[in-house]
């Protein structure tokens, strides 16, 4: 993994929802721990539904139903508009993709 530590703040359609402390990158996805705020309680539905299927049965194959479950829930993040801030540098970010599973936030721009 590419280290490149620094610390940003996380935007969900437009509402600041959490920091992130960047880990780094691996490959073209960033890396790091996310720390939400009260206002990611309107999104944490999206993504904790997402993370229990992810993690439901990992050795087995998943039903054709949890297949169809997953699938909603991975377009319902993906419709969410995720950017990032890097006060630091004064610098936003347009993220393509992002997952949250617990602490662990990684995201694609």
């Amino acid at each position: 993994m590419h280290t490149v530590l620094s610390s940003a703040e996380l935007y969900l359609n437009g509402k600041k929802v959490g920091h992130v402390n960047v880990r780094g990158w691996e490959s073209s996805w960033g890396i790091g721990d996310f720390t939400p705020d009260d206002a990611f309680s309107d999104f944490a539905p999206v993504f904790g539904q997402w993370s229990m299927l992810m993690h439901e049965d990992e050795d087995a194959r998943l039903s054709s139903a949890a297949s169809e479950e997953l699938s909603a829930a991975e377009q319902a993040m993906d419709s969410i508009r995720a950017r990032l801030y890097f006060p630091d540098r004064n610098e936003w970010r347009d993220v393509r993709q992002i997952n949250i599973d617990a602490e662990l936030i990684e995201w694609k721009e």
